[in-house]
């Protein structure tokens, strides 16, 4: 896969006006975004993890084809199963799309649910540098061994400040996060520097919230659909071939994937995937309080259209469209 360049086109002066829509899963990012893209003569840069990944289209929730076909959206669908995708290849293909949008006189509009990946662009995040394989896998080995837990365990004690916020349930996570404490650059303080990173853009940022209960509801409601819809076939098809572990960290594949091997009952899966949703549904909360500058858009009883008509209204008056 070929990665754009970061770097902004020489004699450019202006930074590049960048929308960006952030919100937890299932609180209609997605639909919202497409509308304002329509209004602002704007196109789709999706921030997602796993919406980047073809064949499981079900399982990672991506656009119905009728969004993905009223404005131009990039970043869906375009990795292939079998290869890994990180924060670092996310921000250097964002970039090139930005600068492919802008240049067609368009605004670029960033949406999606992963934090790290839009802080990782927005705040100009070097990767420079970064990672040891060899130590990694021996991390990823000891975890397969002994567990998350036992990972966790390690991390407190090489870095507790890594411990502290690390999703514990993610393994590769894990792994990352106990390599970069023993390399000196612990996971901790390149979070810091993550969020005070000066932006190479002019962005402005919204996030999209909802009452805890109808979150909830909705992630219920989401899992039931995408069980019923085929997300098992997707997770079938994919287990035949190689998997990333990246791709394979998408919620509801492992539950799934357990499933297919009989040894949960689709109950127990469904509950599984819903409780996996909610604590990332927090997780993405939890970045979006970190977000200068965002503005929050209640969605409480507010309908989507209406939504994305408030966030049309304040990129005009922000100057960003004329």
């Amino acid at each position: 896969m070929r990665i754009g360049n970061l770097d902004r086109p020489e004699g450019r002066t202006e930074p590049i006006a960048v929308v960006a829509i952030f919100g937890p899963t299932a609180v209609g990012k997605s639909r919202i975004a497409a509308e304002v893209a329509a209004a602002c003569n704007g196109e789709i840069v999706s921030a997602d993890s796993m919406q980047v990944y073809s064949g499981m289209p079900v399982l990672t929730d991506q656009p119905p084809a009728r969004l993905l076909a009223s404005v131009p959206h990039h970043l869906i669908g375009t990795m292939p199963l079998n290869e890994e995708f990180s924060a670092a290849h996310f921000a250097r293909a964002a970039a090139a799309a930005i600068e492919e949008i802008s240049g067609r006189g368009n605004l670029p509009v960033l949406v999606g649910g992963t934090g790290l990946y839009l802080r990782a662009l927005l705040g100009n995040f070097s990767f420079a540098g970064r990672g040891d394989p060899q130590t990694r896998q021996q991390w990823e080995r000891y975890i397969a061994a002994h567990g998350n837990r036992a990972g966790l365990k390690e991390l407190s004690r090489l870095d507790p400040r890594s411990a502290d916020f690390i999703d514990a349930g993610n393994p590769r996570r894990l792994a990352r996060a106990l390599e970069a404490a023993g390399s000196g650059r612990p996971v901790s303080a390149e979070r810091q520097r993550l969020w005070s990173g000066n932006s190479p853009y002019q962005v402005l940022s919204f996030g999209l919230i909802l009452p805890r209960g109808e979150l909830y509801r909705r992630i219920d409601t989401r899992v039931d659909k995408m069980l019923a819809n085929g997300a098992a076939d997707e997770v079938r098809a994919a287990l035949g071939d190689k998997v990333s572990s990246t791709a394979a960290q998408a919620i509801g594949f492992a539950e799934i994937a357990a499933l297919i091997a009989g040894d949960k009952g689709c109950d127990e899966a469904a509950a599984a995937i819903k409780q996996k949703s909610r604590r990332y549904a927090k997780r993405q909360l939890t970045w979006m309080r970190k977000m200068p500058d965002i503005v929050r858009i209640d969605m409480a009883g507010l309908a989507d259209a209406q939504a994305a008509r408030d966030i049309a209204c304040r990129i005009q008056q922000a100057g960003l469209i004329s």
